[in-house]
């Protein structure tokens, strides 16, 4: 009997997105169960995925855009009488590097 070694990447097929988002449940409700508040993994998570984009992308005004169109899909405010702001959120995001266009 021979065997053959066949490199693992070879056998992965793209995931689906319904696979990442029942891995990111499975790996918050872990964490859960071991005894961190889920608020604390989910912010903690948001922040990584959030400095990863702005890694990838390295485009500051993307990333804000990229975000603002997920929030888009979630949040649904007035944004003239809303007191949040895409504005806020960028500006929580990165430090300020220059004056403000408005």
């Amino acid at each position: 009997m021979t065997f053959k070694v066949v490199p693992i990447q070879d056998k992965m097929s793209k995931p689906t997105l319904s696979e990442v988002v029942t891995r990111q449940e499975n790996l918050f409700n872990n964490y859960v169960l071991r005894g961190e508040d889920k608020l604390t993994v989910v912010l903690t998570t948001l922040s990584y995925c959030i400095w990863n984009l702005q890694k990838t992308t390295g485009n500051d005004e993307e990333v804000l855009n990229l975000i603002q169109e997920i929030l888009n899909q979630y949040i649904k405010v007035d944004r003239d009488e809303s007191t949040f702001s895409s504005y806020a959120l960028f500006e929580s995001l990165v430090s300020k590097i220059g004056p403000d266009d408005e």
